[in-house]
């Protein structure tokens, strides 16, 4: 963790002052940069905040216990809800502590300024995320009454990415990538909403305030918005803990009483879906795993939400006018390191989530799969492909899509593909093979598995992968583009393939024999 933020805080760094050699137009943009990014962590912590809370809520054995003992309902929402803000906010707050130094130190913030800012700024702006996603919770779970909580969720979703396309639409925002605009009304418009002023009602525009340095930003000034953080986190707290009092009971009960006959109809169906090429056995397991999964909210809800993020990048791919041919070599690298690193970073991602737990969300029950009639490398051996499939296919749209709207060559397009099928093939592997490892059968929640110290290995190793696999990539483009050397080409492919060879090897390995000598 400290290499990933002394490398994000150097980054950063290095990206300040490239705008800032730009002039006033490059201070504009770090500016609003710094906003866009603690506004998206900002959202990022309440999604996080809400996912967990399914489970540390309403979902957790141990609060079944302690709504027996002779303890308030506030009291109990109070310790639940400590549990969740830590949970849920460490891993988000590693993107945040770079930004922070980073833009802290491009500001010329003196030590007392970063110490107010941390106390009176970053402290309260995770306690107000905390907050805001336990009230939607509350509201969510007592709305599940009258609609299924996945019907409702994906409302949600569809809703959001339909605002923000309308949004895009009907304003006709111009997005500037190679350059190139039609005419100087275009240019007017961009201009214009660039230097518009962001919306101040979010904490993230009051943290952005907080770093304006002394000359820009009195003490007076200063203060005003750490009393704002301040207040707005009381306020919060006060009025979540009425909800908790007047509502958390209930919706704790209307939890209990979720899920029907016709839902358990549905799920017993797929146990008899026909698959082709497959024994009874492994048709079996697959259909366990697929029901496991749908009535593990905190997993679909993190895939529907990832859903929705990823619609979001295709969306904001498509608006942009990308002459990709007429920028420069510097900026056609740019492209390829981050669409590509950004479907690896999803793909990292999405494997810490969900394939790193499914070992251990085997439970007390693994007896079960001890006992049946097949071994525990064909169990392993199906996770593995269902895990596969799944991502792999959602990961090769992405990429495919992307350089779609990009414009990339066919040809650059299908070493892109080889590219993602080496990284989908390394990282489900490395979770699968670290989550077995690392197992914690006593853990029904996947999110706290995941924020286990394996889980914290796996992530920090699939990056370090992606990383080598995106410089890797452009590389070789760069190679085939510039008629470079073949062997320069080889020497870099033989590279990755055994680099993939060894993530997906070893981890199997140690896992397939972490199960082999498990005793329960």
């Amino acid at each position: 963790m400290t290499g990933l933020i002394l490398g994000g805080y150097r980054l950063l760094i290095s990206g300040g002052e490239f705008l800032l050699r730009q002039g006033e137009l490059g201070e504009v943009f770090l500016d609003r940069m710094f906003y866009l990014g603690w506004s998206i962590i900002f959202y990022l912590l309440v999604l996080s905040n809400l996912i967990t809370g399914f489970s540390t809520f309403y979902r957790s054995p141990e609060v079944a216990f302690l709504f027996t003992l002779p303890v308030e309902t506030a009291q109990i929402f109070k310790v639940k809800f400590t549990e969740n803000l830590v949970y849920s906010s460490w891993a988000i707050l590693i993107l945040g502590i770079p930004m922070t130094l980073a833009y802290g130190e491009l500001q010329g913030l003196s030590a007392l300024a970063y110490i107010t800012v941390f106390i009176t700024g970053i402290l309260p702006f995770l306690f107000i995320a905390t907050v805001t996603a336990s009230l939607l919770l509350v509201l969510l779970v007592n709305l599940s009454r009258f609609f299924k909580m996945r019907t409702l969720f994906i409302s949600l979703g569809l809703i959001f990415t339909g605002a923000f396309y309308l949004y895009f639409t009907v304003s006709q925002q111009d997005t500037v990538v190679g350059g190139q605009l039609g005419n100087f009304r275009a240019l007017g418009r961009y201009m214009a909403n660039l230097s518009s002023t962001p919306f101040p009602f979010i904490p993230s525009y009051w943290l952005s305030k907080l770093f304006l340095d002394s000359e820009t930003l009195q003490w007076l000034e200063r203060l005003y918005f750490s009393a704002l953080f301040i207040t707005t986190a009381l306020v919060g707290w006060e009025v979540s803990l009425g909800v908790a009092r007047m509502h958390y009971f209930t919706s704790y009960q209307i939890m209990e009483r979720t899920g029907g006959g016709a839902i358990k109809k549905g799920m017993n169906r797929i146990f008899t879906l026909p698959l082709m090429g497959l024994q009874r056995p492994m048709q079996g397991l697959l259909a366990k795993d697929f029901v496991q999964f749908l009535r593990t909210p905190q997993q679909w809800v993190q895939f529907l939400l990832m859903g929705f993020f990823i619609s979001i990048y295709l969306i904001n791919l498509s608006r942009g006018r990308v002459h990709f041919h007429d920028l420069l070599p510097i900026w056609q690298n740019a492209i390829y390191v981050f669409n590509f690193g950004f479907t690896g970073f999803i793909m990292a991602a999405l494997t810490a989530r969900f394939v790193y737990p499914m070992v251990s969300m085997e439970g007390r029950s693994l007896w079960i799969l001890r006992a049946a009639p097949f071994s525990m490398r064909q169990v392993f051996q199906e996770k593995f492909w269902f895990a596969f499939f799944s991502l792999f296919t959602l990961a090769e749209i992405v990429v495919m899509v992307s350089n779609y709207f990009l414009g990339l060559q066919a040809e650059i397009a299908v070493i892109a593909s080889g590219f993602m099928l080496m990284t989908s093939l390394s990282l489900i592997s490395l979770s699968l093979g670290l989550g077995a490892v690392y197992a914690q059968f006593d853990e029904p929640n996947p999110m706290k598995v995941s924020s286990g110290y394996g889980g914290i290995i796996a992530i920090v190793l699939s990056l370090i992968y992606v990383s080598f696999s995106v410089l890797s990539l452009v590389f070789v483009i760069r190679l085939y583009q510039g008629d470079g050397s073949g062997w320069l080409i080889g020497v870099t492919v033989a590279f990755v393939v055994i680099l993939t060879f060894l993530y997906t090897w070893l981890p199997l390995r140690w896992g397939l024999r972490s199960l082999a000598t498990y005793e329960p």
